[in-house]
């Protein structure tokens, strides 16, 4: 078999989760010997073509730099579409393939490339052409739960403090030519999903999907365990006597990724938190910081292969999100390293965090959140209990059920 994935970015320009999954399920597919092509975005630093534990990796579309500030969402925007599209068609003219996968944005090439009788599909990953704003946050307080339309979008907006990853400040806020530009781009990546076999991350997106009339099949995120767990043993001998807890929080600083919520829930604790990441809140995080003489310190992000040295250094991993996470992996890595998780009972996150691998918490409550983490760090033993069922839950995120899965699901579907 002969796949084309298609991603805005791939390793090692890692934005998300979804290039973390990318990775690992093409590699694993390589393992498998399945001929696997990677067409992504180019940066400044990398190579054009280069073979990548024996994926061949293409980098010629265009896109933003990142995935935040107005400037960069306007080149993924305008730029990534035109791109895919063309690019696409001049790779398919020199070999061929038995299916092209999208992942993510991606998928908003599929209705111009429908012609070229190659099966397409597509991992739902997140939002983008089931949410404008990309969150699925109504009007920024709570889950959403109605299909949009433009006018529930001009609403929803003005109350809501970010569109993605970007702060809605008043010049985004107050500007329908903009916003309507957003929703039509919207539009196009929903029409998108129409000419793909879907495959949803979690339980929690295929009911989403099915709300929008569209099927699909449930292939979770695969995750090298084994790696987390190896880290363990290195991590093991550098934990010192009588040191404070450590609390970990890992991914963007934005508003619905909860670090804020998180910080207010350290006041009057004795541990200490690291937290690596970036975003719109990282400045307003340090204030509130320093001026509540909290033990935090932010760190700017890591490289993917150093993130599972930072669980096992932590003692505690808090997965405070507001928005409907799609799936939850930070949950499954902090369980695979061993670590006792507290997370929100929102979104895919529930699927991640049950059956007493985790405890979960109302999404933005800060007092049972501040309850939780002071529990854990009192409790040893309830810390040793959740972190035993959380090593053995993750064992159905490993490589081999992942892959088979999706290799299955691929032949299913050309057959048809």
């Amino acid at each position: 078999m002969r796949i084309l994935f298609v991603s805005e970015y791939f390793y090692p320009k890692i934005m998300g989760g979804g290039e973390v999954n990318l990775q690992f399920i093409a590699t694993s597919l390589v393992k498998k010997g399945t001929e696997v092509y990677i067409l992504t975005s180019h940066h400044p630093g990398l190579k054009k073509f280069e073979v990548i534990d024996g994926m061949k990796v293409y980098r010629s579309l265009r896109t933003g730099e990142t995935p935040s500030g107005l400037k960069n969402n306007f080149f993924r925007s305008y730029l990534f579409p035109k791109t895919i599209v063309k690019e696409i068609r001049k790779i398919v003219q020199k070999q061929q393939f038995d299916l092209i996968h999208f992942i993510g944005t991606s998928i908003i090439a599929a209705p111009k490339l429908n012609h070229l009788n190659i099966p397409l599909f597509a991992t739902v990953e997140s939002y983008p052409g089931l949410c404008p704003k990309g969150d699925r946050i109504y009007h920024g307080k709570n889950e959403c739960k109605q299909r949009c339309t433009y006018t529930k979008f001009l609403t929803c907006q003005s109350s809501s403090s970010e569109i993605g990853k970007t702060k809605n400040r008043w010049y985004l806020k107050y500007n329908p030519p903009l916003l309507t530009y957003i929703f039509h781009y919207f539009k196009k990546v929903q029409r998108g999903l129409k000419y793909c076999h879907l495959i949803a991350i979690s339980s929690y997106l295929k009911n989403i999907l099915k709300q929008h009339h569209l099927d699909s099949t449930v292939i979770p995120n695969a995750l090298d365990t084994e790696i987390f767990k190896t880290q363990g043993l290195k991590e093991k001998s550098k934990k010192g006597k009588n040191q404070k807890m450590k609390v970990l929080y890992l991914g963007a600083l934005i508003g619905s990724k909860g670090p804020h919520i998180l910080l207010e829930a350290l006041k009057g604790l004795e541990c200490h938190c690291d937290l690596y990441g970036e975003g719109i809140m990282k400045e307003e995080l340090v204030a509130y910081s320093k001026k509540n003489h909290l033990n935090v310190t932010i760190h700017s992000p890591v490289s993917y292969a150093q993130v599972p040295a930072l669980y096992h250094q932590a003692d505690i991993v808090v997965f405070p999100s507001l928005w409907p996470e799609p799936f939850g992996r930070i949950s499954i890595e902090a369980m695979a390293a061993g670590r006792p998780v507290i997370a929100s009972a929102i979104g895919g996150i529930k699927e991640t965090v049950e059956q007493g691998a985790g405890l979960l918490v109302t999404a933005g409550d800060v007092k049972e959140l501040r309850e939780k983490i002071k529990l854990l760090i009192s409790s040893p033993e309830l810390r040793n209990k959740l972190s035993k069922a959380g090593l053995s839950k993750v064992k159905s995120y490993n490589e081999t059920s992942i892959i088979d899965k999706l290799i299955k699901t691929y032949n299913e579907k050309i057959e048809q």
